[in-house]
């Protein structure tokens, strides 16, 4: 299995426009990704503004079949222009 951990910092004006998008994504991402094992958005208890996708999927190529597909393409964009800097991913395999 892997998991993905996506961390975003949320521009303040942005969240409502931020959290419109994830909504869809999750959703879309739940109902039409294969492999797809927990696709989620979390709010950081101590920082409203930080939130964090977690992601777990069957393999690898679940995740890279979910980057090509259409709802990704269309609203990851969307997501990126409500951040203040880049996401910080970071890609792990579960060991036991």
């Amino acid at each position: 299995m892997i998991q993905v951990i996506a961390i975003n910092n949320v521009k303040k004006e942005k969240v409502d426009d931020y959290l419109a998008t994830a909504k869809e994504l999750v959703e879309k991402t739940n109902a039409f990704d294969k492999g797809c094992i927990k696709y989620q958005l979390c709010k950081d208890i101590n920082d409203p503004l930080r939130f964090v996708m977690v992601e777990a999927w069957d393999d690898k190529s679940a995740l890279d079949e979910h980057m090509k597909a259409d709802h990704f393409i269309k609203l990851v964009p969307k997501l990126r222009e409500c951040t203040t800097k880049p996401s910080e991913m970071t890609l792990l395999e579960t060991m036991f």
